[in-house]
């Protein structure tokens, strides 16, 4: 041995003799053993790295295939599921399919009665349709009688226009006629009172039986008053008694009674309505005028 370590290289030759050479054999062969345990422990390490892989796969592929065990459970539910929504669809169908067959005949018996309707619209619209005709026939008709019955309306207007014309000529010449008249009775009168002046006594009150009534307006009332002979001043009374004692008076005196009408100064009436009332009584109670009367 050279110092305190140990030569290990191999075939090293020394002039220590033959123990000297025995230990760098065994070094070698140790060398050689270690460093085959050391690849026997390279190969072991890369086995079981190789196996943990395999290990590691193998449970992968367990999991994958219980997961795949479980989505196959998951899709057997749901297909028996599907089955039986199928199966209730199916039997729904049946039910649909025996109320379609039920619906088939009644619309086959509608379709009947809808045939035999139509038919019967049928028969009914060209009965319309002939009626239809007879009315435009009718309409024609008419339109040609109304057209008749313008023109003849139109005729009698013309003909009434001209008849309305010849009243308006016929009621002018009326009026005027009667205008003559009225002048000529005017006349005729004027001529009678110039006669029956010239030819008949004046009035008079002697040897009559006298009626004085008074007549005025007081305070916009007309107030009468009548005085007989047997009374010694004048009684007011009414309109309607006035004529009343009038009446009596006349029927005791009708041939001779006189009655003179006395207006005072002031009598707050019209001339007209003087003159009226003058007339009125004068034509009914007096003498002269009753006289007159009798002679027209």
């Amino acid at each position: 041995m050279s110092g305190h370590f140990t030569d290990l290289r191999l075939n090293q030759r020394g002039g220590d003799g033959g123990e000297e050479s025995f230990w760098p054999s065994f070094t070698d062969i140790m060398t050689v053993i270690v460093m085959i345990f050391l690849i026997a422990m390279l190969v072991l390490l890369l086995n079981n790295m190789e196996l943990v892989k395999r290990l590691q796969a193998t449970l992968a592929a367990e999991r994958a295939a219980s997961e795949q065990v479980a989505s196959t459970s998951s899709q057997n539910r749901d297909l028996q599921n599907q089955l039986l929504s199928t199966q209730a669809q199916l039997d729904m169908l049946r039910m649909q399919l025996m109320s379609t067959g039920e619906e088939r005949d009644k619309l086959s018996e509608q379709l009947s009665q809808s045939r035999d309707a139509l038919e019967q619209s049928q028969a009914a619209a060209q009965q319309s349709a002939s009626e239809l005709e007879q009315e435009r026939s009718a309409r024609s008709a008419l339109q040609t009688q109304l057209a008749q019955a313008a023109a003849q309306l139109a005729a009698l207007g013309k003909e009434r226009d001209q008849q309305q014309e010849r009243m308006r000529t016929l009621e002018q010449d009326r009026q005027q006629a009667a205008t003559r008249l009225a002048s000529l009775q005017g006349d005729f009168a004027t001529l009678k009172v110039k006669y029956d002046k010239l030819v008949r006594p004046a009035r008079s009150a002697v040897g009559k039986y006298v009626v004085n009534v008074r007549i005025m307006r007081q305070d916009g009332t007309i107030v009468r008053a009548v005085q007989s002979p047997e009374q010694k001043q004048f009684a007011q009374v009414s309109e309607t008694e006035m004529y009343a004692m009038l009446d009596k008076l006349h029927a005791a005196h009708p041939a001779d009674m006189y009655v003179r009408i006395i207006f005072p100064d002031e009598p707050g009436l019209s001339y007209s309505e003087a003159w009226t009332m003058t007339e009125t009584l004068l034509k009914k109670y007096d003498y002269y005028y009753l006289d007159s009367a009798d002679g027209k």
